[in-house]
């Protein structure tokens, strides 16, 4: 049985590092690839077993049984398991002792039902957890053999069944699981019915513990493609910009001389923080308009600044887009002060959901905008 616990172990190793080349994804959701030591739990649980083909009343059939169990969840919706378990089996036969002992082993694939027909929820407290896999069972008394040859002391089994997960706190839950195992009639020596296979339902309870590492996933944070063309378009403009002043004449003679103009109205600074759609969470790339924001305050004392948020018309209803907006003017504000020590006193916001549209593409409208008082 030791080598049977090492091949069963070693399919679900050689199923968990496959599943590392693969990206996780859950429910059209993206997670980032966790490290192979994370998502891996050790389980214990104890109950009873129930012997069919049946010949008396349920409660004559009744026996004990416990397993242990290790797995390791690939992504929210599915996961893989390698059980121990054993017992003991009151099965009615009448060519040998009723009363057996046994040792079996199974290899499950884990499908969490609740995540990939629901949305994924790290806190959830109740989970519903189907599963299928084979395995072997073992009589382990003497006489509970046809003839000496282990062959006929062991069966293939067909394993399925529901795990009710109750989740405690962050690697600890309890479980309730209701099993069933298909094995051939011949381990009890008595063949009923003319069925060639005979069944054994379980019914265990018991705890699951995480065996150190993370064990939730994190979605990952696509990047909006389009605001990153629109980006891209405005770096080649300026670009452009650049190149058509580089090949001007340094002196324009003809020119008339421009009197400075006097702006009474408020100085803006182009500094502008764009967000993703449905988002108010400062990307990497935009925190640089924060920061250059935030310097600038710190050379100006006296200076403050306003922020002023929107949301895009095409996404979202109006009084979402409000909010959305107020998220994002106060997310700004907390950058400047958490981030860079600038005085809440000089930071105004102010914010117009989807009601003012400052750009005419649509997905530009995402946006903060600094503006100096």
């Amino acid at each position: 049985m030791k080598k049977l616990g090492l091949l069963l172990f070693s399919a679900l190793i050689a199923l968990s590092v496959s599943a590392q080349e693969v990206q996780n994804v859950s429910h059209g959701t993206v997670y980032l690839k966790n490290k192979a030591s994370d998502n891996w739990y050790i389980g214990l649980g104890g109950g009873t077993n129930l012997y069919l083909p049946p010949t008396t009343g349920i409660g004559d059939r009744l026996g004990w049984m416990g397993q242990l169990e290790v797995g390791r969840w690939f992504s929210p919706n599915w996961g893989a398991r390698v059980v121990l378990d054993g017992g003991h089996i009151k099965h009615q036969s009448t060519k040998v002792p009723s009363e057996q002992n046994w040792l079996g082993g199974h290899l499950n694939l884990m499908y969490d039902v609740t995540n990939a027909w629901g949305s994924y929820n790290p806190n959830r407290v109740y989970s519903l957890i189907p599963y299928a896999g084979v395995g072997v069972i073992h009589a382990m008394d003497g006489d509970w053999k046809s003839d000496g040859s282990f062959f006929n002391a062991t069966s293939l089994t067909f394993n399925a069944g529901l795990i009710n997960n109750f989740k405690v706190s962050k690697n600890i839950s309890l479980f309730l699981e209701i099993g069933a195992k298909a094995l051939k009639e011949y381990f009890d020596h008595t063949e009923v019915g003319g069925f060639a296979y005979d069944a054994l339902f379980t019914g265990t309870a018991g705890i699951k513990i995480g065996l150190g590492g993370k064990q939730g996933f994190t979605p990952a944070e696509l990047m909006d493609y389009n605001l990153i063309n629109d980006l891209n378009s405005q770096i080649n403009r300026v670009r452009a910009e650049n190149e058509e002043l580089r090949v001007r004449p340094e002196a324009c003679p003809e020119c008339p001389k421009v009197q400075p103009t006097v702006v009474s109205e408020g100085v803006y600074i182009p500094n502008v923080v764009f967000f993703r759609i449905n988002s108010a969470k400062i990307d990497r790339g935009q925190q640089v308009s924060v920061y250059n924001t935030a310097e600038y305050l710190k050379a100006n004392p006296n200076a403050k600044v306003n922020i002023v948020a929107y949301a895009d018309k095409q996404t979202g209803t109006p009084a979402y887009n409000f909010a959305l907006s107020e998220r994002r003017a106060r997310a700004v504000a907390n950058a400047l002060t958490n981030d860079h020590g600038i005085d809440s006193g000089r930071i105004s916001i102010d914010w117009k959901g989807d009601t003012e549209q400052p750009y005419a593409e649509n997905d530009w409208n995402r946006v903060a905008i600094f503006f100096v008082e």
